[in-house]
């Protein structure tokens, strides 16, 4: 009887954990959304870019991720640079290509996060926490 009962106290342990996960998940997702429906539409010039170490499989198959240098503008704002993670599919790499100019949606709450918007490329929200951890240890 124990036996039963430590089992489905395990079972329930690992649902509970897996719907607090997708919660989680959801919101954080929300989060994004919002944050990119306030971003303002600008361009971006490609002035370099190195590979970020980060590869993976998204929505568009494989992908790399590379740190982008880039000079930033928007009609509301004077031209500056900024620097970018995101993950270039194959069809996207060869927009991105140093000396190209893309569209962007740059945050409005943090002006160096440059969202892209071009098929094929993403922004990185792995490569922003990989950011944000290394000022963090700063």
């Amino acid at each position: 009887m124990i036996e039963i009962i430590i089992i489905l106290g395990v079972v329930g342990i690992i649902v509970g954990f897996y719907f607090w996960g997708v919660k989680g998940g959801e919101k954080m997702k929300a989060e994004r959304t919002a944050r990119l429906a306030k971003a303002e539409n600008g361009t971006a010039k490609i002035v370099s870019s190195e590979p970020a170490g980060l590869s993976g499989t998204g929505q568009g198959g494989q992908y790399q991720a590379y740190e982008f240098t880039m000079e930033v503008s928007s009609p509301y704002k004077s031209s500056y640079t900024a620097k970018s993670i995101w993950e270039v599919y194959p069809m996207g790499a060869p927009k991105v290509q140093a000396g190209m100019e893309i569209n962007v949606k740059i945050d409005a709450e943090d002006n160096d996060i440059i969202y892209p918007v071009a098929d094929g490329v993403s922004f990185s929200w792995n490569g922003l926490m990989m950011i944000m951890a290394k000022k963090m240890q700063k």
